[in-house]
Parts: C-alpha cells; sequence; structure tokens
C-alpha cells in the first residue's frame, strides 16, 4: 500500500511548455474534491489537446496514475469555471519517492500524492458576477435578454454577457468531448 504525501508542484501554462523536453516517469497522484462542485479532470501535453480523465463529484477522490510529463486543469462541469491545487490553476505531477525501511535509505519507493483541488479565490465582483449567470441560466430561457434589459454599467453587462458566453461554449465544447470520451470505452 503506498503512502500519501501532499502534492507540492504546479505552475502556470507558458513557463511549463517553455520547459525542456524531460523523460517520461509514472508518476502516482490521489485527486481529491474538496469543494461542493462536480468537476471534470483533464490532462494535457501540448496546449492544443484536451484529454477529460474523470468526473469527480463534490468531496470524492481518485487515485490515478500519470505522467510527469502531462499537465492537470480542472473545471466546474456545468460552468467550466478553472478549479485549483495550491492557489494555481495547473497542476503538473512529480514523482515522489521516500525510503522503503529507514535502516536502508537507499532503497526508495514511489508514494501517491495527496492532490486537494480547491474553489478559486475571486473578488466580491468576481462572486457576484458568477452568481448572477449561473442563477440566470438555471432560470431564465434567455439570459443574454435579460442582462441586456438589466439598468446597470455598460461594462457590467458586458461582463456578465461574456462569462455567460464562456459557460456556453464551455457546456458544448465539454459535451463533445464527453461523447467522445463515452465511445472509447
Amino acid at each position: 500500500m503506498m503512502a500519501f504525501h501532499v502534492a507540492r508542484n504546479n505552475g502556470e501554462w507558458g513557463e511549463l511548455f517553455n520547459i525542456p523536453p524531460q523523460e517520461e516517469i509514472e508518476v502516482y497522484v490521489h485527486f481529491v474534491n474538496t469543494t461542493n462542485r462536480t468537476l471534470d479532470l483533464y490532462w494535457v501535453r501540448d496546449p492544443d489537446t484536451q484529454n477529460i480523465q474523470i468526473t469527480l463529484k463534490p468531496n470524492q477522490g481518485v487515485p490515478v496514475n500519470t505522467y510527469n510529463t502531462h499537465i492537470w486543469f480542472f473545471c466546474d462541469y456545468y460552468t467550466g469555471e478553472r478549479m485549483h491545487v495550491r492557489s494555481k490553476r495547473l497542476f503538473y505531477p512529480i514523482r515522489i519517492r521516500v525510503p522503503r525501511n529507514p535502516q536502508q535509505p537507499d532503497e526508495l519507493c514511489d508514494v501517491r500524492s495527496q492532490v486537494l483541488i480547491h474553489f478559486p479565490l475571486r473578488s466580491l465582483k468576481e462572486n457576484c458576477l458568477w452568481l448572477i449567470v449561473r442563477w440566470l441560466k438555471r432560470t431564465c430561457n434567455t439570459p443574454e435578454l435579460l442582462i441586456n434589459n438589466y439598468l446597470i454599467p455598460a461594462t457590467l453587462k458586458q461582463q456578465l454577457l461574456l462569462l455567460l458566453r464562456t459557460i456556453n461554449s464551455y457546456y458544448r465544447q465539454a459535451h463533445q468531448r464527453r461523447l467522445r470520451m463515452a465511445n472509447r470505452r
């Protein structure tokens, strides 16, 4: 049985794809969804390919064997909002090895890293925009029309409409990815 260690390596897109190629090494992780949302877990090897690995319900965890060359990110199942690991949008797994026996420190074994996925830190304004758009999506057939008729500053309308378009776009793309994934099984 593998021991758990808290995962410690993560970064941003630019810094991860600009590093020199490295040897592909298997890495053992245990993803835990600490949010109250259902999440899609994605892995990528290059910026143009996104693969849905699994969908996690709130407070659910799953062991995953991955590679150090895979970059992971996590999205709300319904809205596409990015969740974080250690306050970063991306997780880059690294192999963790510990001595199998304290008496023989040179004999190492792999351990599974616990990766805690959490809600991103947002401003009050961002929270309000997300709440309004999510509420409109659930309760209204024409949220765009409703937003355009709000008596609020044009910049807020633009931000609400952009968020709504982002959610709708994510939903269509994720739906197609889920269908492809289901067809492969």
